[in-house]
């Protein structure tokens, strides 16, 4: 097996629960990105394909804006490729110390006047099938900075466990004002690995440009691969806005829609 990472990266992963890797792409694979993730953004609203998200912008209580896309990779064979590839696959099996199977993917769009997303760890989410570790991948389609809403995180805090919540399973608001919020700035390219116990946050979009982020989770292959019952499940109980019955209410989403601005 290839060696993607080096023994500083490890240990730097292993003492804080993220790992930040820069030039992983070349220029045109970067903007190859940002031309994969602009086609997804295009899309139409299509029922029983890709699943989109809207949210409520800041600047405009009666709009409505893209939020979120998930459930994609099986009608895009750029993403597919990149994310099963040997190199982010390589990458994701070394700091699961075994091989590493996806779980599930999205781009968060942060369109401008975006909203953010509230304090919480990504464990209490993940239950659905008995799996007990997860690494997800951040990639950068834009640069991120604080104006536009960047990751935020509290380094070395994954060793903690689960950590005190709130009843929609963020993090208790009174415990997380005590943490130590780290931003992670990013450009184009860049790839940012944090595991399920860390918490993480991210404001909104107060600039005028996208922040757009590529997440794609990872779990353990041992503990099995779930993705296609993870839609299925997540369909049924939190669909997107065309599959949705008018008279039903969806506020109870549970474990598919923590921390999120989707309504």
């Amino acid at each position: 097996m290839n060696n993607f990472l080096n023994q500083a990266q490890l240990d730097f992963w292993e003492a804080n629960g993220f790992l930040k890797i820069s030039e992983l792409f070349t220029e045109s694979q970067k903007q190859e990105l940002i031309s994969w993730a602009t086609e997804l953004q295009a899309r139409p609203e299509t029922v029983g394909r890709w699943m989109q998200y809207f949210e409520v912008p800041l600047h405009d209580p009666a709009g409505r804006q893209l939020c979120r896309v998930e459930n994609f990779l099986q009608f895009h064979d750029g993403f597919e490729a990149l994310l099963r590839g040997e190199k982010l696959i390589g990458i994701l099996s070394e700091l699961m110390q075994e091989p590493a199977v996806l779980f599930k993917e999205k781009i968060n769009f942060k369109l401008p006047g975006g909203n953010g997303f509230l304090p919480h760890q990504d464990a209490p989410a993940f239950t659905s099938f008995n799996q007990s570790y997860h690494i997800t991948m951040m990639l950068s389609i834009d640069a991120s900075n604080l104006e536009n809403g960047c990751l935020e995180m509290v380094p070395g805090h994954h060793l903690q466990g689960i950590l005190p919540a709130a009843d929609d399973a963020t993090l208790d608001p009174d415990f997380a004002n005590t943490l130590r919020w780290e931003p992670l700035l990013t450009k184009i390219g860049d790839i940012v690995c944090f595991d399920s116990y860390i918490p993480h946050r991210s404001g909104p979009n107060n600039s005028a440009r996208p922040r757009r982020v590529l997440y794609v989770t990872y779990n353990k292959a041992s503990q099995g691969g779930f993705r296609e019952q993870y839609y299925q499940n997540k369909r049924e109980v939190f669909p997107p806005d065309i599959e949705r019955d008018p008279n039903k209410n969806y506020g109870d989403s549970g474990v598919f829609n923590v921390g999120n601005p989707i309504k």
